[in-house]
């Protein structure tokens, strides 16, 4: 049972992984608190939750900062951040607007920078605390279809690793969450159709990242997992 006044924040959580997190982590004891862009989904799983919400755009730092202050004023200092808001894009390089381009590496890339670059001073002052970064297998190989989406990623992936070796000896661990398929409106929100019966669940991610927030002595620098159904 963890210290229930460990204050999560969970970004992009009104929905799968992030949800499901937030579920997971007030039954385990700690005090999530879930954010994501549209104020009504915030406000209806808040709700249902019994947990804070706040909205919250990734891709504005001014947001970030904005959300970041007040829920340490309302609620107390963030212990732990997850940053799991993200966005799919499949397809030939060739096609994507540039508007798509600019919004995967705003919300994936940029959003995870931003919120971390403003939940990191506190943390770092009171020397505890954790950030938890949801990436993907996408960073960890490269196919066809998937350019932007994975660079985006990727980046993230070489961000957390650096942030891991500088925060650790100040008490901060930093660490990384690789899923893979997992069954989300991720794929169906842009357009993508998809064979979900293989894939992990939600629920299965959330336990995963509880692990990691709670096994405090180890740093979990790159775990990847999926659904044993997805190599069928």
């Amino acid at each position: 049972m963890a210290d229930n006044n460990r204050v999560v924040l969970i970004t992009g959580a009104t929905s799968g992984i992030g949800l499901a997190t937030a579920e997971k982590l007030k039954a385990s004891g700690y005090h999530p608190v879930l954010t994501g862009r549209n104020p009504e989904k915030v406000k209806t799983c808040a709700e249902e939750l019994g947990i804070p919400g706040y909205t919250l755009d990734v891709a504005n730092e001014v947001d970030c900062a904005k959300v970041i202050k007040s829920v340490e004023t309302d609620i107390g200092p963030i212990w732990g951040l997850i940053n799991n808001a993200g966005i799919w894009l499949e397809g030939s390089f060739d096609e994507y607007s540039t508007a798509d381009i600019r919004a995967v590496m705003e919300t994936n890339t940029m959003g995870t920078m931003f919120m971390t670059h403003s939940v990191l001073p506190g943390m770092l002052a009171r020397k505890t605390g954790a950030i938890i970064n949801v990436v993907s297998t996408g960073a960890l190989y490269c196919r066809k279809s998937i350019s932007v989406y994975s660079g985006s990623k990727w980046a993230i992936r070489g961000f957390t690793g650096c942030m891991e070796v500088e925060c650790a000896p100040k008490g901060v661990r930093v660490m990384g969450f690789y899923p893979g398929k997992v069954d989300t409106n991720m794929y169906s929100t842009a357009g993508i159709d998809r064979d979900l019966e293989v894939a992990m669940t939600p629920a299965d991610a959330a336990g995963m990242i509880e692990r990691m927030f709670s096994d405090e002595h180890i740093l979990w620098g790159q775990v990847s997992g999926r659904s044993i159904n997805d190599y069928a």
